[in-house]
């Protein structure tokens, strides 16, 4: 296994130590899932992004339109849905 040295001012050390002691791990464990929850963190950021694309894209949201108006471009949506899943079954 490498190994990489890292400098660190002792208080800095200190206070991650003393975490990780409160969490009953080592402090390479700590740290080890601070970057995995990092990692995961940027996924969910990511999909959050393209769902944002996606929607503008489809044309946003359609705030400001009436509940008629929402409803509508919901049967819409439905029937769009219905042709292109199911209507081949039928």
């Amino acid at each position: 296994m490498e190994t990489v040295t890292l400098e660190l001012p002792i208080s800095l050390h200190t206070d991650l130590q003393a975490l990780a002691e409160e969490q009953d791990k080592d402090l390479i464990t700590l740290l080890s899932r601070w970057v995995e929850r990092a990692r995961q963190r940027q996924g969910w950021l990511r999909g959050w992004e393209e769902l944002q694309a996606l929607i503008e894209q489809e044309g946003g949201l359609q705030t400001g339109a009436t509940k008629e108006a929402i409803v509508e471009q919901m049967r819409k949506t439905r029937q769009e849905i219905f042709e292109t899943e199911y209507a081949h079954l039928y």
